[in-house]
């Protein structure tokens, strides 16, 4: 029940943005009071249809309506017509029960329960909420009066048992849900932090375009990578896709964007988990082998390149072939820069021979 809730907790915050964490919170208990009090006045809306008290189903239908008006209103962050709405809609509901069908319900709890969410739900400053506790206490007394000197209009006989059994419910898990609620907002917000920053990093970490590392991600392992954190045994290469400017003058950036992309899932789901595939700039990708040495790694690349080779876009019934040019060397981790300019030397070197190759 309890991971159900988080679940629809966290669905809520991931469709808004909020400044700070008190917003957070604040949404998320004010979004499930008006849940709560919709639920409850379902449940009274089809009582009272059966026992057929034609105002208090009149006023059941017009608090429907306002609960709808409090969850837009809770939607576009307006918490204090939200928390004055739903307590003055309680207060309504709450008297005219008393008037019509009696006090002997335990109708009285309505207005306790609402009494409770003045001090949990911050939706306005203490003191207007203390006004508003004042009002509730007004209309507590007002309750034990109505019950003192007015009969009621109604008589529902059996029905104050089922009303009475209902406001026991819906007293004593108003209680439990406004008590314990705080912890899994809290909890719910906490994870959502942690999942928004792991996509954050992601973000920053990733190139939008192609889904692949981007350069910044690639400086930061190359760290690691001197610093003795990561296994040092690696293949460096650098791949060049062949005439890019001329299909992007051809055919337009949007083409060679398709074109970036394919390349780079191609390329992704050719190499092996444990390597490394880093948008470098433009064009150009930079690749890390692990644990082979540069005769393998050669093969390696050969078969990407042959299977890159082998891809086709269609383009206007135009078939375009997409061809790479891959310069690859060891990887010294203690001078990183060195060997991205060797394996990217060696990529030009294959350019200037014909193109299409991979060069070692």
């Amino acid at each position: 029940m309890m991971k159900k809730l988080e679940r629809f907790l966290y669905s809520r915050l991931s469709r808004h943005s909020f400044e700070n964490e008190h917003e957070k919170f604040l949404y998320l208990i004010s979004y499930v009071a008006c849940t709560y009090a919709a639920s409850m006045n379902f449940f009274l809306f089809f009582f009272h249809l059966a026992i057929n008290v034609i105002p208090l189903l009149i006023i059941s239908l017009a608090d429907f309506m306002i609960i709808i008006l409090c969850f837009w209103l809770v939607e576009r962050g307006y918490y204090l017509p939200f928390g004055l709405l739903l307590s003055g809609t309680v207060i309504i509901h709450t008297l005219a029960t008393a008037v019509c069908i009696g006090t002997n319900n335990l109708v009285i709890v309505y207005l306790l329960v609402t009494l409770m969410m003045q001090i949990i739900i911050p939706y306005a400053s203490k003191l207007v909420r203390t006004v508003v506790i004042v009002v509730l206490l007004a209309s507590m007394i007002a309750i034990v009066l109505i019950g003192h000197y007015l009969s009621p209009f109604w008589d529902i006989g059996d029905s104050y048992g089922v009303l009475a059994m209902f406001n026991i419910h819906l007293a004593f898990f108003g209680t439990v849900i406004q008590l314990t609620i705080r912890n899994t907002i809290w909890d719910t917000i906490l994870k959502f932090n942690e999942k928004e920053l792991e996509k954050r990093k992601g973000e920053a970490n990733t190139d939008p375009l192609t889904g692949l590392f981007n350069r910044r991600y690639a400086d930061n392992f190359f760290n690691k990578l001197s610093n003795g954190q990561i296994e040092p045994v690696w293949c460096i290469a650098m791949l060049d896709i062949d005439d890019f400017k001329l299909i992007n003058d051809t055919y337009g950036h949007q083409i060679g964007d398709l074109v970036l992309k394919l390349l780079s899932s191609l390329i992704k789901t050719s190499l092996r988990k444990t390597d490394y595939v880093f948008r470098w700039g433009g064009e150009e990708f930079l690749i890390l082998i692990k644990d082979i040495d540069v005769s393998v790694a050669f093969n390696i690349l050969d078969k990407l390149r042959a299977r890159l080779e082998s891809e086709t876009v269609v383009i206007h019934d135009n078939v375009l072939k997409i061809t790479v040019t891959i310069g690859v060397c060891s990887l010294d981790v203690h001078n990183v820069e060195q060997s991205i300019d060797e394996c990217d030397r060696l990529m030009y070197k294959g350019k200037v021979s014909g193109k299409n190759q991979v060069i070692m």
